[in-house]
């Protein structure tokens, strides 16, 4: 299993006078059509040049000697008319999960990268990962928002606020190091089988740690894996997408599809040298055609040969990739091998759904 930290990647804006360049752009357009998406993400999104100029550290402020966030395109100047983008991302009544769309119009922006982790005893693990969703932007603006903690009903430890804790005192103690006391000595309240002190995978605590967070965001009676638990956690909000399952009948034709929530992909890398082979791998046909793999087709009522593809539905906002450097090929070798990314991916060739915000 693969003990370096999982790659995280979200759709950046365009550059202008007053956003920090970024790596990649964004080819944003959404089918308003689709009833089933989060109404948050059922909007088509038009980048416009922000009004208020920025010399892109102006959200630090030293008197207070934190960091806070700017809105690059405020909503009611007076003698102005509301700006096409502030109507396209704030869907009518607001978002009913808190996650509103205000937030995704902020921007943080850091004088200097925050703290460094302590290691804790075998604690690389969650660092890399705790790292990794610091500077997840969305997440980190909407922690720092600090609505959750505010309204926070939970009993016991909460995941959610933990990370809020942890987030607000790392972009606040640059140059210093950071000991996660909180989460590492919670640790098993994230899943009964980490054990403190022992050697655990980074992928395996962020899956748990996402999922215990997702819990956090629900009010009390609504089941953790249902539609409209999807619907209205701000974890699959930004992690979530959807996946299809499709296997087609090579006699009749007949299409039978599946669809199942994911928050991060898990990818072969054995005979793949770059994330896009990888990709390509995940989302290649395979034949049923014989034995145990031959498919039962509803519309011919009897064992055909058939075709099955795995291809991204829905993609997040925010995509999460774990590499598989640990597999079946030798029980406990680690596949060292390079694995070749560049500053932007493009998931149109593995997109079947009509959503094109596929450009990281």
């Amino acid at each position: 299993m693969f003990k370096a930290p999982p790659m995280l990647a979200s759709p950046p804006p365009p550059q202008s006078s007053s956003v920090q360049p970024h790596k990649a752009h964004v080819a944003a357009a959404e089918d308003e059509n689709v009833a089933e998406l989060p109404e948050l993400f059922n909007r088509r999104i038009e980048f416009h040049l922000a009004r208020k100029s920025s010399n892109g550290f102006g959200s630090y402020s030293s008197d207070k000697g934190e960091f806070q966030m700017e809105i690059l395109n405020p909503e009611g100047n007076s003698g102005r008319v509301q700006s096409s983008e502030s109507r396209a991302l704030k869907p009518e009544g607001g978002d009913r999960n808190g996650l509103d769309a205000e937030l995704l119009s902020l921007r943080l922006t850091f004088k200097r990268i925050g703290a460094g982790l302590q290691n804790l005893g075998n604690t690389c693990f969650l660092n890399s990962v705790l790292q990794c969703l610091t500077y997840t932007e969305p997440l980190a603006a909407y922690l720092q928002s600090g609505k959750h903690q505010t309204s926070c009903r939970a009993a016991g430890f909460c995941a959610l606020c933990a990370i809020q804790r942890h987030v607000s005192r790392a972009l606040n103690a640059s140059g210093r190091i950071l000991a996660p006391k909180d989460l590492v000595s919670n640790l098993r309240s994230i899943s009964r089988n980490f054990r403190n002190a022992r050697q655990e995978d980074a992928h395996e605590y962020m899956v748990n740690l996402l999922e215990s967070m997702h819990k956090c965001c629900l009010p009390s009676g609504i089941p953790t894996e249902s539609p409209t638990a999807y619907d209205r956690s701000l974890v699959h909000k930004i992690f979530g997408g959807r996946l299809r399952s499709q296997v087609k009948c090579l006699q009749c034709s007949y299409c039978s599809n599946k669809f199942d929530p994911f928050l991060d992909l898990s990818l072969e890398i054995l005979k793949a040298d770059s994330l896009f082979k990888a990709l390509n791998h995940f989302t290649a046909k395979e034949q049923l055609d014989g034995g145990e793999r031959q498919y039962q087709c509803q519309q011919c009522n009897q064992k055909v040969k058939a075709l099955k593809q795995l291809t991204i539905h829905k993609p997040p906002h925010v995509l999460a990739i774990h590499l598989k450097r640990f597999g079946s090929h030798v029980q406990g070798q680690k596949i060292n091998k390079k694995v070749d990314f560049g500053p932007t991916l493009d998931l149109k060739p593995f997109v079947t759904g009509p959503h094109v915000i596929v450009s990281f």
